[in-house]
């Protein structure tokens, strides 16, 4: 039996980066007590919101896993992960492209800690399409950072960082330069995530 089988997870994810967090976290024996996650696409850009492309993986990875699926599309929604959290005890929360602030007794109900994954270097491209920002300012590099969570957007303090090569395509556009990369830095979020609950658990070890 994993070492990890203890440690307790809720997962507030997203597109393919999230759903191969979630998939490694399974793997290394970490327990996954629900999920979380948007059926729409967010009415900005998509004014049908349509159901979202990778909301079916999510749905048969809770399925085969016998993991509660919670879908939140609306900030009235919101009160399931709250009603959620007030009930169970959990080691982390893990946050990958999520759409809504989290409340403080939400992130601070996490024993070992609440953590986000951003696609830019903070803090200099928090927020909304930090590749696209990162690339129009000609870095050669983009970050994808895990930092923990506050009651602002990618503003808690930086744990771990990744870094990837822009290797900018002049005969590509810029949108198809954009979809490259999220496809190729794909790799780094469970490696950065599986690697920050590792430090924080033995941080909570080393403080006792």
């Amino acid at each position: 039996m994993s070492k990890n089988n203890k440690i307790r997870c809720i997962g507030l994810v997203a597109r393919e980066h999230g759903f191969h967090t979630l998939k490694e976290l399974q793997l290394r024996g970490y327990k996954i007590i629900a999920i979380f996650t948007h059926k729409f696409n967010p009415k900005s850009y998509d004014p049908e919101k349509k159901i979202r492309g990778d909301f079916q993986d999510f749905q048969l990875f809770a399925e085969e896993n016998e993991i509660p699926l919670y879908t939140i599309d609306s900030t009235s929604e919101k009160k399931l992960l709250e009603q959620f959290v007030s009930k169970n005890k959990f080691e982390f929360l893990i946050s990958i492209s999520w759409r809504y602030l989290i409340r403080p007794e939400v992130f601070e109900k996490a024993k070992y800690g609440s953590i986000n994954l951003h696609r830019g270097d903070l803090p200099k491209y928090a927020g909304i399409e930090p590749i696209k920002r990162a690339l129009q300012n000609h870095e050669e590099r983009i970050t994808v950072c895990c930092h923990h969570i506050t009651k602002n957007f990618d503003e808690g303090e930086v744990i771990f960082k990744s870094y990837h090569d822009t290797n900018y395509d002049e005969e590509k556009s810029l949108d198809q330069n954009i979809e490259r990369l999220k496809n190729e830095i794909t790799k780094y979020f469970p490696e950065l995530t599986i690697k920050t609950l590792e430090y924080l658990i033995d941080n909570d070890r080393n403080e006792k």
